[in-house]
């Protein structure tokens, strides 16, 4: 049994008479440990309500069973809001440095910041899009220092890729992937992590326990954020737990997190609360789509960056399932080419796009047959006139532009009938039997 510690009771001294005693001491294991734990929530509340509301000293026995119970846990109390002053303060005199640059990009032929340390990025798009393969690259760079002359790197360190997605078979093949893009395996500078069948908080506490035993951590990825919650997609407190995380490791650690992140199903936008809070935080955000005529090609376009955007690149997997970068890909000439492919767009069928040559063979079509017709007739006849007239077909609901055309244009008058509906004839004609009108 250890020593209790100076100025602390022993627990049977402080706890005696409550509903949760058992009358242990410091240093023996704590029995209904999730009883202390709530028990501390509700203690701390009350410790909050004299702070905040200034109404007097905290309790000497409400401060005592506080201590006693975090010393069970093995927790700390919460630091005092002096402190968190003095720490969040700016010192306008102190002389700081900008953040330092934790991967750079190639863009028009220079090289600018992608992402700088102490903040984290996401890379989004939608399902399928092969996102992880962005990842993979950026990784690698981290690693080696350099991918195919696009993106550089010069940190130093070990390198952390967590997977909440994958089943650990798949994430081995992405880790290998990765060491096979540096051109060797070398696990003093990179270590891959498959939490998928963990529960959310423990992927949580994971990711923490190993930032926290990993020294010289350089670059992190995590593919699936939204795996460190249950649900903080609709839930906005789960949403700002995971964002506020990634703020804390990212500046304790200085070190840059890559988050995939994906789209709505629906919407090329990003998921829920998580997806708004993340993209208000982010240092950027990148998207990653495929080509709409080529669904090989992969491209990446910066939606929002607080570094200079860079120009939008492309790449494909070749038969190794390894990732390249598409040289000379032109996002202006693939626009051409499925221009081109889809030939001169067809001009929308209205009346007014048709010549009147055209007008008057439809119409002759019309009134052939019949020279005073319903409204139905009418309709029916212009649709089917208009197909002979032109090999197009069009709806009635087409055909009643027409009808409205030809009314306006005076090309065809209509005849309101006592107690009869309305026929519909040729202008001009003089000669009207009103008898054989359907």
């Amino acid at each position: 049994m250890s020593e209790q510690k100076q100025g602390v009771p022993e627990v049977s001294q402080v706890l005696k008479g409550n509903d949760f005693y058992t009358g242990i001491k410091f240093g023996e294991e704590p029995k209904h440990i999730e009883y202390y734990r709530n028990r501390l929530i509700q203690l701390r509340e009350q410790q909050a309500y004299y702070c905040d509301a200034s109404r007097g000293e905290i309790p000497k026995d409400l401060s005592i069973e506080i201590q006693a119970i975090e010393t069970i846990l093995g927790e700390s109390a919460p630091r005092g809001l002096d402190e968190l002053i003095a720490k969040c303060k700016i010192d306008l005199s102190e002389p700081l440095e900008p953040p330092p640059v934790a991967m750079q990009i190639m863009s028009d032929g220079r090289k600018i910041a992608l992402f700088t340390k102490g903040n984290f990025s996401i890379v989004t798009g939608a399902a399928k899009s092969r996102k992880s393969f962005l990842v993979s690259m950026l990784m690698a760079t981290a690693i080696k220092g350099e991918f195919s002359e696009l993106f550089f790197s010069d940190g130093e360190g070990v390198n952390l890729l967590f997977d909440t997605e994958q089943s650990r078979y798949k994430a081995q093949q992405i880790g290998k992937r990765i060491t096979t893009l540096t051109g060797a395996i070398n696990e003093t500078k990179f270590n891959a992590y498959s939490l998928r069948t963990l529960e959310p908080s423990e992927r949580m506490s994971l990711i923490d326990e190993v930032l926290k035993t990993t020294e010289n951590v350089n670059f992190v990825a995590i593919d699936g954020i939204v795996d460190l919650e249950a649900d903080p997609i609709l839930e906005a407190k789960q949403a700002q737990s995971i964002i506020t995380k990634l703020l804390q490791w990212t500046e304790n650690y200085n070190i840059h997190i890559v988050c995939v992140l994906h789209y709505n199903k629906t919407t090329p936008t990003l998921l829920g609360h998580l997806g708004s809070f993340s993209h208000r935080k982010a240092d950027a955000v990148i998207e990653v789509s495929k080509n709409k005529e080529d669904k090989s090609i992969s491209e990446v376009r910066a939606i929002d960056c607080r570094e200079i955007e860079f120009s939008p690149f492309a790449y494909q997997i070749d038969n190794n399932g390894l990732p390249y970068i598409l040289e000379g890909y032109s996002f202006e000439k693939a626009a051409k080419e499925k221009k081109a492919k889809e030939g001169p767009k067809k001009v929308a069928i209205t009346p007014f796009t048709i010549e009147q040559q055209i007008h008057d063979d439809i119409l002759t079509h019309v009134f052939k047959a019949n020279k005073e017709q319903g409204y139905a007739e009418f309709q029916s006849n212009i649709k089917n006139s208009f197909n002979k007239a032109t090999g197009q077909t069009i709806g009635f609901s087409k055909a009643r532009d027409f009808v409205s055309y030809y009314l306006a244009e005076e090309l065809v008058i209509k005849v309101e009938m006592p107690r009869r509906n309305p026929i519909y004839t040729l202008a001009g004609q003089k000669v009207l039997n009103y008898d054989n009108v359907i």
